[in-house]
């Protein structure tokens, strides 16, 4: 009997339970020496096999979920011994009885090279084929990227192989790896002629599973042909003497995953926690299951919104943006008035940095958001990595949009200062290019109803120019729309701007007046990534009036902006101090260009 006979003669079927968990209630082993135990004393891998066999279970996956030479350490002989009887003795125990799924361990040794790890899995694949299999699981996976060459191998071999792809998704609605559930199953759609069946394993019990299962199952019914699996965990663990243990009862699993079933899944189980009891009593309920399948409507793709500054940018129209530093203490006067003036000289977006150089500041989000309410003016606030893990992260975005800001600065941001190392610890725990991978990620199902667009660095040095596009291409890659650069102060930089807005991207060239000689100096030797050629520095002098300071940085400015015009989205024009006015100077010159 294979997978397709199985689910084609029984409404649904029941998979196994967790093999790690009674092996070590078995035995009073960790769990992580299960694997290794197909060499060292088969015969309680053939009692675990026995018992869920007996409990019920219509297919059993080999004892072989780690079963890899990196994750346990072994040479490839040993690791061939733990393959050949893993799946020997499982195919002894079940008989006629049960669906042998040989299980595919899963490789996530990230200092090995792809063809390292490649290799690996042709040996483990070879390895059970030789030994006849012909169904092949791969289970708690948090992508399916990551096994396609081991499937591609398995169809290259033995094109009538069966092949089951299991995710773990956890209760947000996300894989480990921050994939959302939509994104997942048009994966799982991308690739449904390789595969027989789709599942959801592990992260969690059932009750917090179903509000995923739900629709999992509608999506794969309505879009593939597809069978389906569904295996939570018993419940939450809880510690007790240093041991991992599952406190809810077989009936109370059972309970809970019999709510599955009307939502036509083919087969359910269990994973961690669940042991050949849980697997008993659930056959109680799987075999009164006569319930008619519902259903159940699942994601329709939504007309999206564009706010003004998208549409902008989508209608190729020239975008003029400002930037403003937030308040270092809790007074937003200034920047309000600033902001004001910002709008009434014509400037269509407000951006904001978020603690440049590393010191601190107010949170950019905060000030966007104030600014958006009292100014009505678009925002696009600057979100660094350096302060912020993936849930911080996540959580300031979610905020955002919930402000109604629709658009963000992604950046890696500016490294804490030598002297304050030790004091102030950075994160770092993602870089830009991953942040806005999660900002898309947001924008496939949380906020697909209207996106956010992401904004991206860039430098645009000549010398830079190489490594400044390949990041560019990242960048786009990874959702990016449109990039604010760098202050350009020469025409050195026009070949680079040239080839990044090739690239595909929305360029809005930074304009950063200077104004006083004190400042020119200061931007010129004291600034990261600041190029300034020194006759434009020399245009200054130190005894120059404010006045007249002013002025001779404007009208620099308003030259670098008409020679940069026609390789320009737009212009990004960074406020020195905050002082709006000097912005404004700026657009009155440039009211024909602009």
């Amino acid at each position: 009997m294979n997978l397709k006979e199985l689910f084609q003669n029984k409404k649904t079927a029941l998979t196994d339970g967790a093999t790690g968990t009674y092996f070590s209630k078995l035995t009073g082993l960790s769990p992580s020496l299960c694997e290794k135990y197909n060499s060292v004393d088969n015969g309680i891998i053939q009692r675990i096999y026995q018992d869920y066999i007996d409990a019920g279970a219509d297919m059993i996956r080999t004892n072989t979920f780690s079963a890899n030479s990196f994750s346990l350490g072994i040479t490839r002989s040993e690791l061939k011994s733990i393959l050949v009887n893993a799946y020997c003795s499982a195919k002894e125990c079940a008989k006629d009885k049960a669906v042998v799924c040989a299980n595919v361990s899963a490789v996530y040794d990230t200092e090995k090279s792809a063809e390292e790890i490649s290799d690996e899995y042709r040996f483990i694949i070879d390895t059970f084929l030789s030994c006849g299999a012909e169904t092949f699981i791969f289970e708690t996976l948090p992508g399916i990227e990551m096994v396609m060459p081991a499937i591609d191998y398995i169809i290259e071999c033995k094109p009538s192989a069966e092949i089951i792809v299991s995710f773990t998704v956890l209760p947000d609605g996300r894989t480990r790896s921050g994939l959302s559930l939509h994104t997942l199953l048009q994966n799982i759609n991308e690739n449904k002629s390789k595969l027989t069946a789709a599942g959801l394993n592990c992260g969690c019990g059932a009750v917090q599973m179903f509000a995923n299962a739900v629709p999992f199952l509608s999506y794969i019914h309505k879009n593939t042909d597809l069978y389906t699996l569904l295996m939570p965990n018993s419940g939450y663990p809880a510690i007790e003497n240093n041991r991992t243990v599952f406190t809810s009862t077989p009936f109370y699993f059972a309970e809970q995953v019999s709510r599955f079933l009307p939502y036509g899944v083919s087969a359910v189980g269990g994973c961690c926690g669940t042991e050949p009891e849980y697997i008993s009593v659930l056959s109680q309920y799987v075999n009164k299951n006569n319930i008619a399948a519902k259903n159940i409507h699942y994601y329709e793709e939504k007309n999206k919104k564009k706010a003004a500054f998208s549409s902008q940018l989508a209608e190729n129209k020239f975008i003029i943006a400002a930037e403003l530093d937030p308040p270092n203490n809790a007074d937003f006067t200034k920047i309000i008035s600033a902001a004001k003036t910002l709008k009434d000289a014509g400037v269509n977006i407000i951006t904001i940095s978020d603690s440049p150089l590393g010191h601190a500041k107010a949170d950019p989000v905060i000030c966007s958001a104030r600014i958006k309410r009292e100014v009505d003016i678009e925002t696009l606030p600057h979100i660094c990595c350096r302060d912020r893990n993936l849930n911080a992260l996540r959580s300031i975005l979610l905020g955002a949009h919930s402000e109604g800001i629709r658009a963000v600065l992604a950046v890696t941001g500016d490294h804490i200062a030598e002297t304050d190392r030790g004091i102030i610890k950075p994160v770092f725990n993602v870089d830009s290019v991953r942040l806005m991978e999660l900002i898309s990620r947001l924008n496939d199902d949380v906020f697909a109803d209207f996106p956010i667009a992401i904004g991206g660095a860039y430098d645009p040095e000549e010398r830079k120019t190489l490594y400044s596009l390949k990041r560019a291409e990242k960048k786009k890659n990874a959702g990016a729309k449109f990039l604010l650069t760098q202050p350009v102060f020469s025409e050195e930089s026009i070949s680079s701007l040239q080839k990044a807005r090739e690239s595909g991207l929305k360029v809005l060239v930074g304009i950063m007046p200077m104004v006083s000689y004190r400042n020119a100096c200061f931007m010129k030797n004291e600034v990261p990534g600041m190029v300034i050629p020194q006759e434009l520095v020399d245009r200054f002098s130190p005894d120059m009036t404010k006045e007249k300071s002013t002025k001779t940085g404007v009208e620099i400015a308003v030259e670098i902006a008409r020679k940069l015009r026609p390789y320009a989205d737009g212009f990004y024009f960074v406020t020195p101090f905050n002082r709006a006015e000097v912005i404004a100077a700026c657009l009155k010159e440039l009211k024909d260009i602009i």
